[in-house]
Parts: C-alpha cells; sequence; structure tokens
C-alpha cells in the first residue's frame, strides 16, 4: 500500500508537470536581487487551496497584508515549505537544464522560454501563479518572508 501512495505521490508531484508554474510566477515577478529564493514560496502557495483561491482573485491593489489577514493562507506555510523544498529544487534543476530559466550571478531569475504543457487540473495553480508578483510587488525577498512568518528555509 505504502508504495502504492508514494507513486500516485509521485505522479502528482514531480518536476516534469511542476517546472511551468515556476516559468509562469518568474515571468511576472520583477527582477530583484536573490529572487531565486521566492522559488521556495511557489508550490507552497499555488498548490494550496485556500491561498490558491485567494491568489486567483487577487486584483491589482491586493497586497501581501491583505493576503496574510486571511490566516487560512499562511497557517502552516513554513511546514509547507520544508515539504516541498526537495521538489522545488527539482522543478529549479529540471527548468535549468531545459533551458526553461537562467540564474543569473546575483541569483536572479530570468525566464527564457515557457512552456503551457500543463496537465488540466493545474490550469488555476498556473493562474494562481501568474498573479504571485501582485502580493510580492516591489518587496524585499527578506521582507517577504518575514511578511509571511517564515524564519528560515
Amino acid at each position: 500500500m505504502s508504495r502504492l501512495v508514494d507513486s500516485i505521490y509521485q505522479i502528482y508531484n514531480n518536476p516534469f508537470v511542476l517546472a511551468p508554474l515556476f516559468c509562469t510566477s518568474f515571468k511576472e515577478i520583477q527582477a530583484r536581487e536573490k529572487n531565486v529564493l521566492l522559488a521556495y514560496l511557489v508550490l507552497p502557495l499555488v498548490l494550496h487551496e485556500e491561498s490558491k483561491k485567494w491568489l486567483i482573485n487577487a486584483k491589482s491593489t491586493s497586497s501581501i497584508h491583505s493576503f496574510s489577514q486571511k490566516k487560512a493562507n499562511i497557517s502552516g506555510l513554513p511546514e509547507r515549505i520544508q515539504l516541498y523544498k526537495n521538489l522545488t529544487n527539482q522543478c529549479l534543476q529540471y527548468a535549468i537544464d531545459n533551458q526553461m530559466i537562467i540564474i543569473n550571478d546575483n541569483l536572479n531569475i530570468v525566464v527564457s522560454k515557457t512552456e503551457n504543457k500543463l496537465l488540466n487540473n493545474l490550469t488555476e495553480s498556473k493562474k494562481a501563479s501568474a498573479k504571485l508578483c501582485k502580493i510580492f510587488k516591489d518587496l524585499d525577498v527578506v521582507v517577504i518572508y518575514r511578511l509571511l512568518g517564515v524564519k528560515n528555509l
């Protein structure tokens, strides 16, 4: 039974499927120094149902403060970051290997090409990842983590 659960987990959570979510996010996020650290927020925010729903409905006036006011969006976020940390690393490596993204010397992610090959169940996550830039705006990476209540990676 454990092998079955592991197999299902790997089908739905693999870098081949989830890497385009990073391209969608970083295509919209403003270039800033060390924005590669924001990659560790993508999967925990766009795959979590509550935060995904909020992000899909985000407007240009939405901010990280209004996002964090709804406790369901950020509850358990540090644990989710740790849960998706290895998968995030694999997705970034897959995206680099397939020349989808480039990481500059100042740890800034630049999207070189995007893939539109997403599973049907990830279309809402893609919309949410495109709207992450609305809550991150021009804030510093450290400030974003602090406002979300994440103390370490």
